[in-house]
């Protein structure tokens, strides 16, 4: 599942950067054929098929993403008995429910990357008081960027922008959004890697049944 996601995730980069190569096409198209019907009807149909494959893309990621992180949580709930900070449930609600999606993933998956890593005793009660990993802490980052960024230009108020001036600020901000897509997605790539070698390292040995526990040496 993690190899599915990451592989999922490089076709999301590629129809990120399509969707936005439309959208400078859109712009070009506004700023020297503005009086042309077909021109402009031509760059809508470019803008709204490769929005279309961009959204399947993207919920097709999305589906396989959540599935392996739901398997990573499972295992890291066997691997320590810590107490993550949201219930198993919230591996997929925390992406969903609004505001809250702007943390809430990204706290998922310190608890699970925590949990996983054989340094951890499994005894540990609590996962929230460990440090976060600047790997997180850049893919959450980067990942809020392209989210907001591009939710401006989807459904913000330069969503339905028609003006040679507001389409070259909506051709920026998508420009923007799939740069730091783009960054997310190398770092996503590399933090399921991260994980999947983490749990691949730890004995396979549930919580309750490791009385002594030697964390390994740094």
């Amino acid at each position: 599942m993690g190899l599915a996601s990451s592989v999922l995730i490089g076709v999301v980069t590629i129809t990120t950067w399509a969707t936005t190569w439309s959208d400078w096409y859109s712009y070009r198209t506004v700023e020297r054929y503005g009086d042309d019907p077909d021109r402009l009807a031509e760059a809508d149909l470019f803008s709204g098929s490769l929005g279309i494959i961009s959204a399947l893309a993207l919920f097709a990621a999305a589906a396989v993403f959540i599935v392996w992180l739901w398997r990573v949580r499972w295992n890291a709930e066997m691997f320590c008995r810590g107490e993550h900070r949201f219930t198993r449930g919230w591996v997929m609600g925390s992406w969903i429910c609004p505001v809250v999606n702007l943390w809430y993933p990204k706290q998922v998956v310190d608890d699970i990357v925590a949990a996983s890593d054989p340094r951890t005793p499994p005894q540990t009660e609590s996962l929230r008081d460990l440090p976060g990993t600047r790997l997180v802490w850049a893919w959450w980052l980067t990942w809020v960027v392209g989210l907001v960024s591009g939710n401006i230009v989807q459904r913000g108020v330069l969503g339905g922008a028609n003006t040679v001036g507001d389409l070259r600020t909506n051709v920026i901000l998508s420009t923007i959004s799939a740069l730091a897509t783009s960054a997310a997605a190398v770092l996503a790539v590399q933090l399921i890697a991260r994980i999947d070698d983490l749990q691949a390292n730890r004995p396979w040995v549930p919580w309750w049944a490791v009385d002594q526990y030697q964390p390994p040496a740094r």
